[in-house]
């Protein structure tokens, strides 16, 4: 008896949900550990508020994201996809977003972007190097614009 109209769950749509959630509650804890800031020096928002914002988002984007893929009924439940395994770019990318902010942290902001932007490109795939350049040149003017002049807040 084959039904066309099930829906199983999407284990790996779902695992990766989990994974995500699990990622921006264990960062979400990491932000406790930073100092604070006293309000003269603050510039208007300490420096957990992005970070705990930007986690936030990500925590809810997968729970949608998981939501979604385990999204049931009770028919379904005996037909449950099976798990494919996660490719090494997902890896290899965690790698990169890992070494990013260590290299923030030893030559600055923006060499560090220099390094890291190529590198996810051509990781990805990315082979168009005027393209390439043009974003690369956008998002780092991007991320001075927001941080350094509207939010004033000094870069490493």
């Amino acid at each position: 008896m084959t039904d066309t109209h099930h829906r199983s769950i999407q284990r790996t749509q779902f695992l990766e949900a989990l994974a995500v959630m699990a990622f921006a509650a264990a960062l979400y804890g990491v932000t406790f550990t930073f100092d604070r800031v006293p309000p003269l020096l603050a510039q208007g928002i300490q420096p957990t508020v992005f970070p705990r914002a930007i986690l936030a988002i990500m925590f809810a984007l997968g729970l949608i994201r998981a939501i979604n893929a385990a999204r049931l009924s009770a028919a379904d439940i005996e037909f449950v996809a099976r798990t494919k395994s996660i490719p090494p770019i997902v890896f290899l990318t965690a790698g990169l977003l890992i070494v990013l902010p260590i290299l923030m942290a030893m030559i600055g902001t923006f060499p560090a972007l220099v390094l890291f932007l190529p590198a996810l490109s051509l990781l990805w795939g990315e082979r168009r190097w005027k393209l390439m350049a043009l974003s690369f040149a956008g998002f780092t003017g991007f991320v001075y614009v927001l941080f350094r002049l509207i939010m004033n807040v000094p870069l490493p």
